[in-house]
């Protein structure tokens, strides 16, 4: 007898058909949908709520946004109020400081070695050390003002003439006959500033031999595109002079030159910069080392979130600075031999470096302007002593003769006799109070360089004050506010070099971009 396959494989696929339709049914209450829904309604459906999933999803992830900013905001015032319980806590010390009837005295830049940077509120950033004139601020009687000039260069002239007829008679006027009678001239830039593109191609001949002999580029001429000893000298002065960021500067020539540059290649035509001036910054060394008076400071610099320090060294007619990561002597060793350092009076502050054994500097001039910020940190911390006070006077009448040019090795050994009576004088100040207090540090630093307070009584080549090594430090302070840190070492160091050859050209009266356009196009020749 035989078997019916075909009925046998319809009840089969009516089976799974009842099986799918039961759990299309159960799927559809899960989701609470209608159980009747066709296909095509039920594909909406679904569309629908992956619409509205998707906007939960995007909802939660708001929220979550939101948490983490919270939680964010919520740090951040945890450091806030750790921040304003330290100085709750300083304030009680304060207090604590008044009750034992000393007067509290916050150190900021008008009284110590503080930078600016780091005054607290209602602090003035800047204060003289001068007594006051009693004149008024601005020119004064007797001095001789001065005025813009006009330019000899002129590239157009313009004429303007009176009307044709006389305003007074009627009569015509003879143009002929007319004079200038005033001139004025106005000073403006041609538009468009355009760069020129030369356009270099090599050429190639075929012998009746068979071979082709080709032409060769300059060297200078090593790249695709490169660019000319203008645009580098004018990027490294902007950069490093004018504190002109990477950005910005891309942005500048972009804007006024039509000139395409990248941040890429800025960094290089700094790194450039700093090849080609190797010798002009060895030769500025060598002016420093062969002076007879010479000045150096340092200033940290940050480098990648890393404290570094930019080094300098220099006098009359150059700047040498130099980028390290160390603040130690070896410093000074490295660029300076021993018998170089000896051959020279040095201008510095009191940071041990300069002092050491294996150090050259035998002869030094401390700085005045630094001692009369810590005199007047101790003339208001410890008021009931007169100690700070007299030397304050003592340290501005010396000054005083040398601006007199009253000065000699009488002058000095009177101010030498007048600052030992100082120094033998009793403290004010008991044990009780503490022998470790501020003023008996500084009676302690001002004994222990005492040889080297008026060096500059007896030599007129040496300065009071060590400013003009602040002042070759100063731009690079300004460089950090402005693009927050060097992005590497190499790039400070190319800043070292190149900030060298401009502070040096500025002192001896030269055009700093002009001197970086000789650099560059030298070593493009």
């Amino acid at each position: 007898m035989k078997k019916n396959f075909n009925t046998g494989l319809g009840k089969s696929v009516e089976a799974d058909r009842v099986k799918l339709s039961r759990r299309r049914r159960q799927i559809l209450r899960e989701l609470g949908l209608c159980e009747e829904l066709d296909s095509t309604e039920l594909a909406e459906r679904l569309l629908v709520q992956a619409k509205i999933n998707r906007a939960l999803v995007k909802t939660l992830e708001e929220k979550d946004r939101e948490l983490a900013r919270m939680d964010l905001i919520l740090s951040v015032r945890d450091s806030e109020i750790k921040v304003k319980e330290a100085r709750i806590a300083e304030f009680a010390s304060h207090v604590a400081e008044l009750g034992s009837g000393r007067k509290p005295v916050i150190k900021n830049s008008t009284n110590s070695s503080v930078p600016p940077s780091g005054n607290p509120i209602g602090i003035r950033h800047t204060q003289s050390q001068r007594k006051p004139s009693g004149r008024k601020s601005g020119g004064q009687k007797g001095h001789s003002g001065s005025t813009l000039l006009q330019s000899e260069n002129v590239t157009e002239t313009q004429q303007w003439y009176p009307v044709s007829v006389c305003p007074e008679c009627g009569k015509p006027l003879e143009m002929d006959a007319a004079i200038v009678s005033a001139t004025r001239q106005v000073v403006d830039i041609p538009l468009p500033i355009a760069a020129t593109v030369v356009n270099h191609m090599t050429m190639q001949v075929k012998c009746s031999c068979g071979h082709c002999s080709k032409g060769q580029f300059p060297e200078e001429v090593n790249a695709p595109v490169s660019f000319g000893p203008n645009i580098m000298a004018m990027t490294s002065y902007l950069s490093t002079y004018q504190n002109v960021p990477f950005k910005r500067l891309t942005h500048l020539y972009e804007t006024i030159f039509g000139l395409h540059i990248s941040e890429g290649s800025v960094s290089n035509m700094l790194k450039a910069m700093r090849k080609f001036s190797k010798t002009p910054y060895e030769m500025i060394r060598q002016k420093v080392a062969e002076g007879k008076v010479a000045g150096a400071d340092e200033t940290g610099i940050n480098v990648n979130g890393k404290n570094n320090w930019l080094w300098a060294f220099q006098n009359a007619v150059a700047t040498f600075l130099a980028f390290d990561s160390s603040r130690s002597h070896h410093v000074i060793n490295k660029h300076f031999t021993g018998e170089e350092q000896g051959n020279m009076v040095w201008v510095t502050d009191r940071l041990p470096a300069y002092f050491m054994g294996d150090v050259g500097m035998e002869d030094h001039q401390i700085c005045i302007a630094h001692l009369l910020r810590n005199l007047t940190y101790t003339m208001q911390a410890f008021p009931d002593d007169p100690w700070s006070l007299d030397m304050l006077d003592l340290l501005r009448d010396s000054v005083h003769h040398r601006n007199e040019n009253d000065i000699g090795e009488a002058v000095r050994k009177d101010m030498e006799e007048r600052l030992d009576k100082l120094l033998e004088r009793p403290s004010v100040y008991t044990k009780e109070d503490g022998e470790n207090n501020e003023l008996d540090k500084l009676k302690k630093g001002i004994t222990k360089h005492r040889d080297y307070i008026f060096t500059f009584l007896t030599n007129p080549a040496v300065p009071p004050t060590n400013n003009d090594s602040e002042k070759a430090l100063r731009p690079a302070k300004t460089k950090l506010k402005v693009s927050g840190c060097f992005r590497s070492e190499e790039g400070a160091g190319n800043y070292a070099t190149v900030a060298s050859v401009i502070q040096t050209a500025v002192k001896n009266g030269q055009n700093p971009f002009e001197v970086l356009r000789v650099i560059a196009s030298l070593a493009k020749a």
